[in-house]
């Protein structure tokens, strides 16, 4: 069974966004250090009231202490909100006691108010920040502690799909949502791709032929190479990816037509004139 998510950022113009969602689907918030948590839990409110299925970030270093953690666990309790990704976050300091999304997992482990799922970050292109040796260590210490993990936004499904088949040689048991990038406009892709520092990504849209002229062209980016390679693998819990998570950057409408449009075509359907909340494409829903 493979589900979609669909990552939102509560920024101006979020609102607008999700509503070009199918209803019920899964939506991601994410935390920013600029505007924090409050903002997350502000649009993770408004979502659960319009019937979505939420989950917000929570970010380690914007957390202050253990009674911060409880309060907003209960918050989110009250919200009916029963799944939640943790975070490292990007803020340059903590705001207290917790450095890093481990300490943040170690903290809620035991707790009455911890939801019912709990999401991890994993890098298959690496992270800026940190060494490779480091990001494994990490895994191997928050896979117990967690119920799934979430891959970083890839654009090419070559580093995807050698991390998959490196961790499940080592044994991940963490079932995995595969992180793809929604329709984007070439220049924000190149831009997020250097700030992330997507190396093997970079790498690939190099060595197509063009690829400088498609970035600096008005046509939108589509990952349609990617997801037809990660194809084989949806709804493999084991050795595969049980869904997608779709950076969406808030460019919800096109990338929900492209995405109908991909699923209805892999599943051998012909296309169809039907709105873009067709059900196929709610997250949590089977797609075959």
């Amino acid at each position: 069974m493979t589900s979609i998510r669909f990552e939102l950022m509560p920024l101006v113009g979020m609102q607008e966004a999700a509503l070009s969602l199918p209803a019920g689907a899964t939506v991601t918030v994410t935390c920013s250090p600029r505007h924090g948590l409050e903002r997350t839990l502000e649009a993770t409110e408004w979502l659960v009231d319009r019937g979505f299925c939420v989950v917000p970030h929570l970010a380690a270093r914007r957390v202050r202490d253990s009674a911060h953690l409880e309060s907003l666990l209960e918050r989110l309790v009250a919200l009916g909100v029963d799944d939640i990704f943790v975070v490292g976050g990007d803020g340059e300091s903590p705001l207290g006691d917790y450095s890093h999304g481990l300490a943040l997992l170690q903290a809620m482990e035991g707790l009455a108010q911890r939801p019912a799922r709990v999401g991890v970050p994993v890098y298959p292109e690496g992270h800026h920040a940190i060494d490779g040796d480091a990001l494994e260590r990490d895994l191997v210490a928050k896979a117990s502690l967690a119920d799934y993990a979430v891959t970083q936004l890839c654009f090419e499904a070559e580093p995807l799909l050698a991390w998959r088949r490196r961790q499940s040689r080592l044994g991940l048991a963490l079932p995995v949502y595969a992180g793809i990038p929604g329709v984007m406009e070439p220049k924000r892709l190149l831009a997020i791709a250097m700030r992330l520092g997507l190396g093997p990504s970079m790498r690939a849209l190099r060595r197509q032929s063009g690829w400088l002229r498609r970035l600096l062209s008005p046509s939108d980016f589509r990952p349609d190479a990617l997801l037809e390679k990660v194809e084989p693998l949806l709804g493999d819990g084991v050795d595969g990816f049980i869904g997608l998570h779709v950076y969406t950057f808030n460019r919800v409408e096109p990338t929900q037509r492209w995405l109908e449009a991909r699923l209805r075509l892999m599943a051998g359907r012909p296309e169809s004139t039907s709105s873009v909340a067709d059900p196929v494409t709610s997250a949590g829903e089977p797609l075959g």
